[in-house]
């Protein structure tokens, strides 16, 4: 006999039950969870519970806000308890670096709307009198930190689940899944069978077994974490109160009282793998246990630890746990819709499963009902993630980052391990130029340059960073002569087939172009009119069409691009891999390709692109420029890019060849009022507030053009402006407080030195009531508050004179 779901769940954690209890909310009736054992079997049961908002991702912070509020207010809703402590948390600091960074902080959850106060050491011993503080710069305090019982708020959710329609069967561990004709899913569990349309993974430790089920696999490392429980302590059994969360930031462990004892959680710096003689997999007949303790690897951390609680040192240990946590190589979230698998969702690689667990299943709901989040969550898509990302890989990385749980999070921090991985034939050309290089989507491809006597590496700060005037300097350079940058790790897809002018009409917001070599930027919107990217198309004159994305969109392009191809008769190849790219722009650009290539430069109109001979290369050129100069892309199948890299760097001499790295991209497309993919084009911002309906065609039917056309009459609550900003002031990185009259009224997305035009600017995120160019408003950084001005896009070349020439 077969039983039927339209949805079937494996897991049954916190976030796969989270996961049913959402969709049974939403209305959805005919979702099924199968749990392999017992709910919370696995990691969910041995968590130690810990619930916090504090992220460096602003979706991820509302996200486990969500959570917070959820648990707490759960006991209500389903008529059980679920061990919800609300009790505040402190995070310490013992540098003023760290003191910095709460700093940063605190402007980002203000702009969020949650609550986060630096506070002073004499504060924080008010509150924990147990805490020794003499050795502390300060602090910060969130009052909606707190703590749960794992198990108890898992059955919570599950009670809801059932309250709503949702069905839960334990003890079935599935065998195999096969693919039906039909496109669903048929699923075994010894003599029982299954059968759905949609399947969501919510596996934990055995997330990439099941994902190997359906022929594909995920990047997770299952990871041994302990944390000990005291005994009953005096000290905290008199205090009359529940002790606040404690979160040490540069120590790097958590600390929550725990009946009258406390719960000691320190981030091992000699990390293990978990289950190593099975190379890190779980198995299958592992249920609700623990690996035998293991104090040797706590002993620096518990020195830690006891030195900021000298009452420790008398307290007994009650319970040690050593249970394994699943990680994913960035330590977030993996979740989404598995790109080349339709109608299989995963939700896996939980660093923090329980602070998380509430806010993933209400996403993980909206997704699989709707087709998309409410929030833009592409930094935790499962599509920012490719085949580059091999096990080592993963492990590597999880190495790196395990230790140091709570690092600052400094702006552009570049990882180490795992690295090189994907490099193009001049990597080590630029490395001998003196490449400081960055790693996106598994490129390594260079953000700065040193000079002659710097030394190679970034150190990072929340002010102006030692790279800060190199990269001016080369911005300045390409605005004087000409500048080369790589690009070669841009998405790049072939479309083909009879349908495919139709289908890219039918995706896109702009009309594709109909003559042979002619170019068009489109945004790729949702049934919001949120922007889910933006691509370059060039018409190929043989039926195919090229087109050029973000580097870090690449595998979410493709995956929405196919999930839309429907009846279309239609081929979408992402040929990323096959052609390397490199940009040369700056007034002296088209004298210096022009003596390469023989005058083929001169009559070559802007949005256009034609096939040329440079040196020894055939190379496709498209006239285009992300920095807002003069300027050419130069595309040619990778194995051409030595030759042709060298060609340029020879002639280029003559006509001031400087090579710029992406840190200067970034922040000459700010002057020019170019929005960047994932900070200004997301899918909670149309095209009208990005200032990008110039882009949207009056004249086709596309997808979100009913929402397109319903704002250029209606213009939208907030919008995006470029605010030009105290000079004196720090750089805006991201999510700093905008204020008009003392009132908050957005947050910056994106921020820079216009090199060009001497300002300092920000891209900002603001209510657009009453704000025009001319405004005068506030930006907060670092907790400190200076002036701005909302100033009309473009600040440089508004006239495009140069752009053009």
């Amino acid at each position: 006999m077969t039983t039927h779901a339209r949805i079937i769940i494996i897991g049954g954690g916190i976030v796969g039950v989270s996961t049913l209890y959402h969709l049974a909310k939403a209305g959805e009736k005919n979702a099924l969870l199968l749990e392999r054992r017992e709910l919370t079997a696995g990691a969910t049961w041995h968590a130690a519970g810990n619930v916090h908002t504090q992220s460096a991702y602003a979706n991820l912070s509302a996200l486990q806000a969500y959570s917070l509020r959820l648990y707490d207010g759960l006991a209500d809703e389903v008529g059980q308890e679920v061990g919800s402590h609300v009790v505040g948390g402190f995070f310490l600091a013992q540098t003023k670096e760290r003191m910095e960074e709460f700093k940063h902080l605190a402007g980002k959850f203000r702009a969020l709307g949650l609550e986060y106060e630096l506070v002073s050491p004499s504060e924080m011993k008010d509150k924990y009198p147990l805490l020794n503080v003499s050795d502390l710069e300060g602090g910060a305090w969130d009052p909606e930190e707190g703590y749960v019982d794992p198990y108890s708020v898992t059955m919570g959710l599950a009670a809801g689940a059932r309250k709503y329609g949702g069905k839960i069967r334990r003890n079935t561990q599935i065998d195999s899944i096969t693919r039906l004709p039909s496109g669903h899913w048929r699923l075994t569990a010894g003599e029982e069978v299954f059968e759905c349309e949609i399947l969501v993974n919510c596996a934990g430790f055995w997330a990439n077994e099941v994902a190997e089920m359906v022929g594909t696999r995920l990047p997770i490392t299952n990871m041994e974490h302990q944390y000990l429980v005291t005994e009953t302590m005096p000290q905290v059994e008199t205090l009359g109160y529940e002790l606040p969360m404690i979160r040490d930031c540069d120590s790097q462990y958590y600390l929550r009282q725990e009946g009258q004892g406390l719960l000691l959680g320190p981030w091992e710096q000699d990390c293990r793998l978990a289950w190593q003689r099975g190379n890190g997999r779980a198995p299958w007949s592992f249920g609700q246990e623990l690996f035998e303790d293991d104090w040797a690897r706590l002993e620096d951390g518990l020195g830690a630890i006891f030195h900021r609680i000298p009452a420790l040192e008398t307290a007994g240990i009650k319970l040690g746990v050593n249970g394994a946590i699943s990680f994913a190589p960035d330590g977030r979230p993996i979740i989404g819709p598995m790109p080349g698998v339709p109608n299989f969702f995963v939700a896996c690689g939980f660093l923090g499963g329980i602070a998380q667990g509430g806010g993933i299943g209400l996403a993980m709901s909206q997704w699989i009902l709707e087709g998309e989040s409410e929030l833009d969550l592409h930094f935790i898509d499962v599509a920012r993630f490719g085949d580059w990302t091999t096990r080592e890989f993963a492990r590597e990385r999880t190495h790196e980052i395990l230790p140091i749980r709570y690092e600052l999070i400094y702006p552009g921090i570049e990882r180490k391990t795992g690295r090189p991985l994907k490099t193009t034939p001049i990597y080590n050309d630029l490395l001998d130029l003196n490449a400081v290089m960055g790693q996106a989507y598994g490129w390594e491809r260079p953000l700065w340059y040193a000079p002659e006597g710097v030394e190679l590496k970034d150190e990072p700060s929340f002010e102006r960073p030692n790279w800060w005037e190199h990269v001016g300097n080369e911005a300045k350079a390409m605005v004087a002569g000409c500048g080369l940058s790589e690009m070669s790790s841009y998405g790049k897809f072939k479309i083909s087939g009879p349908d495919a002018e139709a289908f890219l009409n039918h995706i896109g917001s702009a009309k594709v172009p109909t003559k042979p070599n002619r170019l068009a930027l489109s945004l790729m919107l949702n049934d919001r009119g949120g922007i889910v990217g933006d691509i370059t198309i060039e018409n190929s004159g043989d039926g195919t069409y090229y087109c050029v994305g973000a580097t870090l969109g690449v595998a979410l392009y493709q995956r929405w691009m196919e999930d839309q191809a429907g009846d279309f008769e239609v081929r979408i190849e992402n040929i990323t891999d096959q052609l390397s790219a490199l940009g040369i722009a700056g007034p002296k650009s088209r004298d210096l390709l022009n003596a390469l290539s023989g005058g083929a430069f001169d009559d070559f109109p802007f949005m256009s692109s034609k096939t040329v001979e440079i040196g020894r290369v055939r190379c496709q050129a498209i006239r285009i420029s992300f920095s807002g100069e003069l300027g050419w892309e130069l595309h040619c199948p990778m194995l051409n890019q030595k030759a042709l890299f060298d060609a340029l760097m020879e002639e280029g001499k003559k006509y001031d060849l400087n090579l710029m790295g992406g840190r200067a991209m970034g922040m000459l497309r700010i002057e020019k009022g170019y929005r960047s993919w994932g900070a200004e084009m997301t899918t909670e911002v149309t095209p009208r507030a990005a200032g990008l309906e110039r882009f949207c065609s009056t004249k086709k039917v596309y997808i979100g053009r009913a929402v397109v056309d319903a704002q250029r009459s209606k213009p939208p609550q907030k919008r995006f402006f470029t605010l030009e900003v105290d000079p004196a002031a720090p750089p805006c990185w991201g999510t700093e407080p905008v204020l008009k009259d003392g009132a908050l009224i957005g947050f910056v997305t994106s921020g820079g030195m216009g090199w060009r035009s001497g300002k300092m600017l920000a891209v900002a995120w603001i209510d657009g009531t009453g704000v025009e160019a001319g405004c005068l408003l506030e930006v907060q950084v670092l907790k400190k508050t200076y002036a701005a001005t909302a100033v009309s896009d473009p600040v440089y070349d508004p006239n495009n004179k140069i752009l053009l020439g």
